[in-house]
C-alpha cells in the first residue's frame, strides 16, 4: 500500500462515526451509538466447515450490506459488501488488521474513504483509497506506522464508497465493529495452513479470511482452498459474492 499526500477533500460537518450521518431527506439520523457498551450476546455454535469455524457468541450493530445502485461512480446491479458475519463482529488477533470488502462498482476514479474509531469515538485511521480494478473483492489495509490496537478493545470501522464527490451524502457505505483479542496458544512454527485451521477453530474472521485469501493467491492451481473459500462465506450468508474474484487493489491515499 502506498501512502502519499491526500488531495484536499471536502469536510462533511466533522461527523464521525460515532456521531450523526445524514439520511436521504437530510434528516440527522444515528450511525453508531457512542459506545458499544456490550457486545450483543449470540447463541455459540460451530460452522460445519472443513475449517470447522466457530462464530464467536458477539455481535454488534452494523451494516455489511450497501444501499444497492446510486448515480455517479455508482452503477451497478449487485451490492457493496462487507466481509463479515451476520453479527457485524469479528475477532482478530492482528496488531493492524486487514479489511475485506467486494466493490461492484467500475470507474477510474472510484475512491472510497476509510475510517477507524475506538469505542469511544477517538479516529485512529481515516484514509481516501483509490478503488482499482473493481469490481471485485478488495482489501484494506492499515498504515506500518500506526501503533497496535489494543488488546480486548472494542473498534468500529466504516468504509464509505464515494459514488458523486460533489455529494457525500450520496455514499454508498458499511460498517461494523471488531475486537483484537490476546493469544493463548502457540503458532510458532506452524504453516499457513496449520494457522488457518487454529484460527478458525478460535473463532478469529479476520485472521481466517485474510490467510485464507493469501493462500489462495499464492496457491491458484489448489481447488480445496477455493472451496473453503466458498464454503466460509456461504456460512455467513455472503454466497453471492463466493466466486467473485480477489483484485489487485488499492492505493492510499493519506
Amino acid at each position: 500500500m502506498n501512502n502519499k499526500q491526500s488531495p484536499t477533500k471536502p469536510i462533511i460537518f466533522g461527523l464521525t462515526l460515532t456521531s450523526l450521518l445524514f439520511g436521504g431527506l437530510g434528516i440527522f439520523k444515528p450511525l453508531i451509538t457512542p459506545k458499544i457498551a456490550s457486545a450483543i450476546s449470540l447463541n455459540q455454535f460451530p460452522f460445519q466447515l472443513s475449517l470447522k469455524f466457530r462464530l464467536p457468541s458477539k455481535g454488534t450493530p452494523g451494516r455489511r450490506r450497501g444501499a444497492g445502485s446510486r448515480d455517479g461512480y455508482c452503477i451497478s446491479d449487485e451490492k457493496l459488501v462487507a466481509l463479515m458475519p451476520e453479527t457485524n463482529f469479528g475477532l482478530t488477533l492482528a496488531e493492524r488488521p486487514t479489511f475485506w470488502f467486494y466493490v461492484p462498482y467500475q470507474s477510474d476514479k472510484l475512491e472510497a474513504e476509510f475510517l477507524l474509531e475506538d469505542n469511544e469515538g477517538n479516529k485512529i485511521d481515516s484514509q481516501i483509497v483509490a478503488l482499482n480494478n473493481t469490481p471485485g473483492i478488495v482489501k484494506v489495509t492499515l498504515p506500518e506506522n500506526l501503533p497496535p490496537l489494543e488488546v480486548e478493545q472494542l473498534y468500529v470501522w466504516r468504509l464509505s464508497v464515494i459514488c458523486d464527490p460533489d455529494n457525500r451524502l450520496d455514499d454508498d457505505y458499511v460498517w461494523g465493529g471488531f475486537e483484537r483479542v490476546s493469544m493463548d496458544f502457540q503458532l510458532k512454527d506452524k504453516t499457513k495452513r496449520e494457522r488457518l485451521k487454529i484460527y478458525a477453530e478460535n473463532g478469529l474472521w479476520f485472521d481466517v479470511v485474510t490467510t485464507l485469501a493469501e493462500l489462495r493467491e499464492s496457491n491458484v492451481e489448489d481447488q480445496a482452498l477455493d472451496e473453503d473459500w466458498v464454503e466460509l462465506l456461504q456460512q455467513v450468508g455472503l454466497e453471492e459474492i463466493s466466486d467473485k474474484l480477489l483484485v489487485d487493489c488499492c492505493t492510499s491515499e493519506q
